[in-house]
């Protein structure tokens, strides 16, 4: 007997998704990938956000056991206030044993892939965790890290052990994951939307009749999957989806030091647009890689903090480059750290706007932002670095508090990350349990 009665090609499949409307990089994931959708309490996407050469650390960490506008008053941290209650930040956190190293390219070889050099980095792990090994939809961007030519200083690594080098061009990315949306809503009676309504209705009746037959856990578990992507496009078909919050980004990657602020914010933006409409559930963010002395951060936004920096002569000196000004450990470095905090904020404020695809609250509500450099401090110390993780992670970690990792490696934050995606692991690089008081 044919199950698939009214069985598509795959190919005619793609075609009619296409002609309806819906983006071609999401159809394609959604039949090849598995991908998994978290359940109950488990965060349902995450975003990793690197920024090089560490921090000035007892600036970073001058809040104390609570976070509230106040406690992060002094700290490079501030620009987050308004998100405290959603944030946890940590103390005591170690690279050492842990990927760190006092070298640059050194760290980057394991510091995210949890002291295992050149093996999958935690983003590229996860991603192929939810998407049943296949990893085809985690979303690399950058601001300046093309600038960095030497691969050994980028903190990535893809499962095949190569170095990632992100796409630093935000209008190159919404044209290959968005533009295929178009603009304007969904519905009505269009040819278009009966041929998406054709598709959806054929392949639920699939599903239907494959519940008939016994099926092994493995099985069982991918038709699942498919079922909870079938509900998702079926609810776009029902809701028409508004498009028209989609726009091309007016900058693009230049190599222009004064529109790293305007670039910086068009990729945050891109992250919030794959996050709303379903195109990733792991992105990254690359600020620059390390060691870098391309980019000055010496953005009027932070003006306030940079003390003689802020005007000229010196504000264009080299020591507004970041690893220049890291090993000075000063006022500047923190007003560095500081936009880099910003931009997150800029992130948080983008994902809050939005709704959750998949139900429940907005992105920030169900999503996981991690935020962490290569170093410790910016003398390339290695103990008590400025991690922090922010976002509901609906409701899987705890929040609103600082959490003492009473030096503790930063993979058993990671193996606490990937629990908190509903994973399931017993552990993760070098690992050795997880962070007590970071999951709920």
């Amino acid at each position: 007997m044919k199950v698939l009665k009214n069985k598509m090609q795959r190919r005619e499949f793609l075609r009619s998704l296409a002609m309806a409307g819906m983006a071609v990089p999401f159809a394609s994931q959604f039949l090849v990938a598995g991908k998994a959708h978290a359940a109950g309490n488990s965060a349902k996407r995450l975003i990793v956000v690197f920024y090089p050469n560490g921090c000035k650390r007892d600036s970073w960490h001058s809040y104390g056991n609570e976070l509230s506008q106040a406690s992060m008053a002094n700290s490079p941290l501030l620009p987050l206030a308004p998100y405290a209650d959603r944030m946890v930040a940590f103390k005591n956190l170690s690279f050492i044993g842990h990927g760190g190293s006092s070298g640059h390219p050194e760290a980057c070889r394991g510091i995210f892939s949890g002291g295992h050099d050149y093996s999958p980095t935690i983003d590229v792990a996860i991603g192929e965790a939810l998407n049943a090994g296949t990893l085809n939809n985690n979303i690399h961007m950058g601001l300046w890290s093309s600038m960095k030519t030497d691969k050994e200083y980028h903190p990535f690594t893809d499962k095949n052990g190569n170095k990632i080098i992100p796409n630093d061009d935000p209008q190159s990315i919404y044209d290959k994951y968005f533009a295929a949306l178009g603009g304007g809503g969904g519905g009505g009676t269009d040819p278009a939307t009966e041929t998406r309504k054709r598709v959806l209705d054929t392949l639920h009746e699939n599903l239907d009749l494959l519940q008939a037959y016994p099926l092994n856990a493995r099985q069982t578990a991918k038709l699942q999957t498919h079922e909870e992507s079938l509900a998702y496009l079926q609810s776009v078909l029902n809701s028409n989806l508004d498009l028209s919050g989609l726009n091309r980004p007016a900058v693009s990657m230049t190599g222009i030091n004064e529109e790293a602020e305007l670039v910086t914010q068009a990729q945050m933006r891109n992250i919030a647009y794959a996050m709303e409409y379903d195109l990733t559930r792991v992105a990254t963010f690359q600020f620059m890689s390390a060691q870098d002395e391309s980019l000055k951060i010496n953005f009027e936004s932070i003006h306030p903090y940079m003390g003689d920096f802020a005007f000229p002569p010196k504000l264009t000196y080299n020591e507004t480059k970041s690893h220049v000004s890291s090993h000075n450990e000063n006022d500047l470095f923190d007003a560095q750290t500081r936009w880099y905090n910003m931009m997150v904020k800029y992130l948080c404020d983008e994902l809050a706007a939005r709704q959750d695809p998949t139900g429940g609250g907005t992105l920030l509500d169900t999503t996981m932002i991690l935020m962490m450099s290569e170093m410790g401090g910016g003398n390339h110390q290695q103990e008590n670095a400025g991690v922090y993780v922010i976002g509901g992670g609906n409701g899987a970690i705890n929040q609103g508090v600082v959490v003492d990792a009473g030096n503790r490696g930063s993979s058993n934050l990671f193996l606490d990350l990937a629990n908190a995606m509903g994973l399931g692991w017993g552990s993760y690089g070098n690992s050795n349990g997880g962070i007590p008081g970071f999951l709920a």
